[in-house]
C-alpha cells in the first residue's frame, strides 16, 4: 500500500487514503491546523500528513547536511553499518563512518531531535484519533508510527535512551532512560494496540511486520514467526516522495548521489558486505559519471534502489515477514531441503508480486530482479553456514532501510559473533582517524544532559 510523504510538516498534502490503493482523495485547500481545530475529525487528514512527515524525515531523511538536509535512520544507521562510505569532509559524518562517535556530534543531536518529534507527533495524532474516529484507518497507522519510532531507537542508539513526553499545555516532562529491551516492548505495546483497533488489512499488515521485527529484536523467534504468518509477500507499506520542494525529496537518494556525501559501500573495512562486488540485481550499485564524492578523492557510487528524488521507501514488506519466518526455523533448527527456512527463504524469490513494488522505486533503465534461482543446503554451504545465508539475503533484500545496523548488532548478541569479525575494522581511509574504533551503536547527544534524570548511556553493548 502506499502512503504520501507529505514534508512540511502542518501543511495538506495530495493523500492516497487506507481503504484502497488507487482511488486518490485530494485534499483541496492546504492549510494550518491550529490546536482548536483538532476537535474536528474532518482536519485529521491534515494532522495525518504532518506526522508521515515527521516520520519520514526521522527514517529517510531529506538529503545530508551541509547540502540543506536532515539524515535520517537509514542514513546514519547505514554508514555506521557496512552500506555507505564517506565520501565528504564533514567530520561528523567521518566519525559515524569511523565507528568513533562523540556526543557532541551535531548532526547525531539533529537526527535524535527529530526521532523524538517523530515519535512525539505520532503518539499525538494517535490520542486525537482515539478520540475523534477511532474507527478510521488512520488510527492503528498513527499507532504503528509510534512504534517504529520506539523501535529506531532501540536498534540504533545505546541502552539508557530517555523518552520525554510533553503535557497538553506543552510543557516538557523529562523521561528515564529505557534499556533496549524496556524501548521494544513499548514498540510492541504498540503495534499490538494498532492491531487492536485495526479493520483494515493493509494496516493490520503493517503493525504485524512492525511487530514482528520487534520480537525478533528481543530474541522471541517464535512469537515473531507467529506475528507475521499471516502478512502476504506481496505486502509493501510505502513512503513516498516527490520532486516539490527539498523536504519532499527522498533524502537517501539526494544524500548519495546530487550531495555527494554518502557513497554505496563494498566489503567496507575488510568485514563488511560485498554489496557490489558479488553482483545481485537487489542491491543495484555503479560508478557516479563524476567519479569522486563531494571530497574529490573518494569513488562516488551511485545506489539505484532510489533512483530519483521522488523514489519511493518501503517501511514494511512482506517479504521482511518471510525473511522473519525463516528465522525462526533456523532458531527451530528447521533446516533441511524443503523445510521452513528454505521455503521461507524461497518464496519471494519466485513471488513475481513480491518483487514488483522493489522494481519499480529504482532508476529508470535499471532491469527488474526477474525469478532468482531458489536456495538450498548447498547454498548454506557455500555461504559459510546457515546463518550467514540467512543474513546474506536479508541484507539484499532489506537493504538500504534502515535494517542493517539492527542485523550486525543482532550478529554479535543473538548469535555470538565477535564485534569486529562483523563491523567494519581495520585501517581507515580518511585522515581523521588511523583505524576504526570500537562503537556498534549511537551515543546519546549532549543536549540530553540537560535531562535532570539522564547523564549517559547506560552502557554501549550491542
Amino acid at each position: 500500500m502506499r502512503n504520501t510523504t507529505l514534508l512540511l510538516f502542518a501543511a495538506a498534502f495530495s493523500l492516497v487514503p487506507l481503504a484502497g490503493c488507487n482511488d486518490p482523495l485530494r485534499v483541496t485547500d492546504p492549510d494550518i491546523v491550529t490546536p482548536g481545530q483538532l476537535t474536528d475529525p474532518s482536519k485529521l487528514p491534515t494532522l495525518r500528513a504532518g506526522v508521515i512527515g515527521d516520520f519520514n524525515l526521522a527514517y529517510t531523511g531529506d538529503g545530508a547536511d551541509g547540502s540543506g538536509g536532515v539524515e535520517g535512520a537509514i542514513m546514519y544507521g547505514g554508514l555506521l553499518a557496512d552500506e555507505w562510505i564517506n565520501s565528504e569532509t564533514f567530520p561528523t559524518r567521518i566519525e559515524v563512518d569511523a565507528r568513533t562517535i562523540h556526543v557532541t556530534n551535531a548532526d547525531l543531536d539533529t537526527w535524535f531531535r527529530t526521532l523524538s518529534r517523530s515519535r512525539r507527533s505520532a503518539e499525538d495524532a494517535a490520542g486525537r484519533y482515539a478520540a475523534l474516529a477511532k474507527t478510521d484507518p488512520g488510527y492503528p497507522e498513527m499507532l504503528s508510527l509510534a512504534g517504529y519510532t520506539y523501535l529506531f531507537f532501540a536498534e540504533n542508539f545505546c541502552n539508557g535512551v530517555p523518552i520525554s513526553q510533553a503535557t497538553p499545555s506543552g510543557a516538557l516532562v523529562y523521561g528515564t532512560p529505557l534499556s533496549n529491551a524496556q524501548l521494544l516492548d513499548s514498540a510492541v505495546a504498540r503495534f499490538d494496540s494498532a492491531l487492536a483497533v485495526s479493520g483494515d488489512a493493509d494496516m493490520s499488515n503493517f503493525a504485524s511486520v512492525g511487530k514482528g521485527r520487534a520480537l525478533l529484536d528481543l530474541g522471541s523467534f517464535a512469537a515473531a514467526k507467529t506475528a507475521v504468518s499471516g502478512v502476504p509477500t506481496s505486502f509493501a507499506y510505502f513512503l513516498d516522495h516527490s520532486e516539490n520542494t527539498d523536504r519532499e525529496n527522498n533524502g537517501v537518494f539526494r544524500a548519495n548521489i546530487p550531495d555527494q556525501r554518502y557513497s554505496a559501500a563494498d566489503s567496507e573495512g575488510v568485514n563488511g558486505f560485498p554489496f557490489r562486488s558479488v553482483a545481485d540485481p537487489r542491491t543495484p550499485i555503479v560508478l557516479d559519471v563524476a567519479g569522486t564524492g563531494f571530497d574529490g578523492s573518494t569513488p562516488l557510487y551511485d545506489n539505484l534502489r532510489y533512483g530519483s528524488r521522488a523514489a519511493s521507501i518501503t517501511l514494511a514488506t512482506g517479504v521482511e515477514a518471510r525473511l522473519i519466518e525463516a528465522e525462526a526455523a533456523l532458531q527451530a533448527g528447521d533446516t533441511a531441503n524443503g523445510g521452513g527456512f528454505y521455503t521461507a527463504l524461497n518464496d519471494p524469490r519466485a513471488n513475481e508480486a513480491s518483487r514488483s513494488y522493489f522494481d519499480a522505486t529504482t532508476a529508470p533503465g535499471t532491469p527488474a530482479i526477474g525469478v532468482l534461482a531458489n536456495l538450498s543446503p548447498a547454498s548454506a554451504v557455500a555461504a559459510g553456514g546457515a546463518v550467514k545465508l540467512l543474513f546474506n539475503e536479508r541484507a539484499r533484500w532489506l537493504w538500504l532501510t534502515a535494517h542493517r545496523l539492527s542485523d550486525l548488532r543482532r550478529l554479535i548478541r543473538q548469535y555470538g559473533r565477535p564485534t569486529e569479525s562483523v563491523f567494519p575494522t581495520g585501517p581507515y581511509f580518511k585522515v581523521q582517524f588511523t583505524v576504526y574504533g570500537t562503537d556498534v551503536n549511537f551515543p546519546i547527544p549532549i543536549d540530553e544532559q540537560n535531562n535532570p534524570n539522564f547523564t549517559q548511556c547506560t552502557d554501549r553493548l550491542p
